[in-house]
């Protein structure tokens, strides 16, 4: 997003991503083994959102989709924490991207991925202990590492349709 301001454009497409990150992490839900939690690819959606629409637009798509997923699918325990770091993680690969050459996407949103995993090692940690934190971190890299991989392969196909509004 090169405007600062919030057009009804920009608008309608937070709204839209927000819905396709909540359908992205719904439509596949994998259950972490001894811990609380999901595996699903709503990152995919959440990065390319950073990529596409800035940091702000990362943070808040992310935050926000993913949260309501949360919220949907009975984790509302989650939803507080889910926001601030799914809405890191968005931020942080649409900071990223604008910092580094947009030829190289997989970079920014593996950084975020990782975070989100390490995210979530302190969110369980607040909410379960340590140990139950710790349990999770493998599939939340997982997850991490599958959603920037997408992101990029979805980015390279949609990022020309958003030539007027990357970075």
């Amino acid at each position: 997003m090169n405007k600062k301001t919030l057009t009804t454009q920009n608008l309608v497409l937070f709204a839209l991503f927000i819905a396709m990150t909540v359908v992205m992490t719904l439509i596949i839900r994998i259950p972490i083994p001894f811990a609380q939690g999901y595996v699903n690819i709503g990152d995919s959606i959440l990065l390319l959102a950073g990529m596409l629409l800035g940091p702000a637009g990362g943070f808040w798509i992310g935050g926000i989709g993913s949260a309501l997923a949360d919220l949907f699918a009975g984790y509302s325990f989650y939803a507080p924490i889910t926001f601030l770091v799914k809405g890191i993680e968005g931020l942080l690969c649409g900071w990223l991207f604008m910092k580094l050459p947009s030829t190289k996407p997989l970079i920014p949103a593996l950084t975020a991925g990782i975070w989100m995993a390490v995210g979530y090692v302190l969110g369980d940690w607040i909410l379960f202990g340590l140990a139950a934190g710790l349990a999770a971190f493998p599939m939340n890299l997982l997850q991490g590492v599958v959603g920037a991989l997408m992101a990029v392969l979805l980015h390279r196909f949609v990022a020309p349709v958003f030539k007027n509004q990357t970075h």
